[in-house]
């Protein structure tokens, strides 16, 4: 039990230093306190399941979300750690998110 509250934090803290950089561009903004709280509870059980794996696990979802935001920024013509407008990035999130869901429903 120990060993899993362990593993779960080591998992959590990327994911802290990563929320603290780019929180104002996660939208919906209910999806950062369910990322923050949500996360850990996830990694314990998981560490619980899986035992160690668990850390290197969560830390490749992360680095691929991060991934993700990197191309994202670099996309549109962010500055990644900066990004400089968050209301466009946010913006440019939900056009995309909307035009993604538009092509996976089909037509009537």
């Amino acid at each position: 039990m120990k060993a899993a509250l362990v593993d779960a934090a080591l998992a959590t803290v990327p994911a802290l230093v990563l929320a603290a950089v780019t929180w104002r561009v996660v939208w919906p903004r209910w999806k950062l306190v369910g990322k923050l709280v949500l996360h850990p509870v996830l990694y314990f059980a998981l560490a619980l399941v899986i035992g160690h794996w668990s850390v290197p696990l969560a830390w490749a979802h992360q680095g691929a979300g991060l991934a993700g935001h990197v191309w994202f920024s670099k996309k549109h013509d962010f500055t990644w750690y900066a990004v400089e407008d968050p209301e466009r990035y946010v913006a440019l999130s939900k056009a995309a998110v909307e035009e993604f869901a538009r092509r996976r429903t089909p037509p009537t």
